[in-house]
């Protein structure tokens, strides 16, 4: 994506199957293992796909790509990234990746569901890596939608495709087995971690929105752009709302469960180019919103 290859990245996409993912096991047989599943066929796609070159082409494209992920070990937030300055934050670990491998491996990190796939060592092979043996997840564990990792980087718009449904779909089935109930669990929590994502960014945005009404209200009843700036830069109280403008945060994400099972871990091509149809539509009912209430943003 970050390199314009919107088809390449949905015909990949639209083609794969389970196998070509995942090797799936018996849950009973896999209680002393580290993961249900093993993804050694989506690890050998990534290596195929994100070749020494390919990751040469996207340092020289200038853009810059933040894979979230989760450490078993520390259980922080882990984004490794391909900027050059990341800016720090503490409420997330930054790492810089410094090779194709790491940047494999992260991808892979990025995409695994504990559990269901094996933890990842993206640190393996990064020469004086303190923890080398350190192991990662998906971050989605604990940063589904990444916004506010955009805005400290400086994104002042932001589009974010979410991909869990605004309206849960209701199962009256009775749950009856442990691998059911496991994924009707992880489900579940995705709805949730994504929910609590959205809702911070989203209100500070309104803060920052009703802010900058406030003040072009002031300048309208005759208070000079300095008093507005005295007024509102409180030093005993420093912020993230002073001297910041309103974000642009456009927010595409679909009525309905996309499917593709729990987790979406089921891949069907048939039914992943029903999901991409799904994702069009969303994204046409977003910007019939936007033309009927005119306005550009949430």
């Amino acid at each position: 994506m970050a390199l314009g290859e919107l088809g390449k990245l949905e015909q990949l996409y639209t083609s794969v199957t389970d196998e070509q993912i995942l090797i799936k096991y018996n849950i009973g047989k896999r209680l002393n293992a580290h993961s249900i599943f093993t993804a050694g066929p989506l690890a050998d796609k990534i290596d195929a796909l994100y070749t020494d070159d390919y990751f040469k082409r996207l340092q020289q494209s200038g853009k810059e790509i933040y894979l979230t992920t989760t450490c078993l070990q520390t259980e922080e937030l882990v984004v490794f990234t391909t900027a050059q300055n990341p800016v720090e934050s503490s409420y997330y670990k930054i790492r810089k990746i410094i090779s194709a491998d790491q940047f494999r491996r992260a991808v892979l990190a990025s995409s695994s569901q504990p559990v269901f796939m094996p933890p990842v060592k993206v640190n393996k092979t990064v020469p004086g890596e303190s923890f080398p043996e350190h192991q990662f997840v998906d971050g989605g564990v604990r940063e589904y939608a990444g916004l506010g990792i955009a805005t400290d980087a400086g994104a002042n718009e932001i589009f974010t495709i979410i991909h869990s449904a605004r309206n849960v779909k209701q199962d009256n089935a009775e749950q009856t087995s442990l691998f059911n109930i496991l994924e009707k669990t992880i489900s579940i929590f995705i709805t949730d971690v994504a929910a609590n994502d959205l809702y911070g960014p989203l209100h500070y945005s309104q803060g920052l929105s009703y802010i900058s009404q406030v003040k072009q209200k002031m300048k309208s009843m005759g208070v000079t752009d300095a008093d507005i700036e005295d007024y509102f830069n409180v030093d005993e109280i420093p912020g993230t709302y002073q001297n910041k403008e309103p974000l642009k945060i456009h927010l595409i994400q679909p009525e309905d469960d996309l499917g593709g099972g729990p987790g979406g871990l089921v891949f069907n091509p048939a039914e992943m180019q029903g999901m991409v149809l799904k994702g069009q539509l969303a994204l046409q009912s977003y910007v019939a919103h936007l033309n009927s209430n005119e306005v550009d943003w949430v």
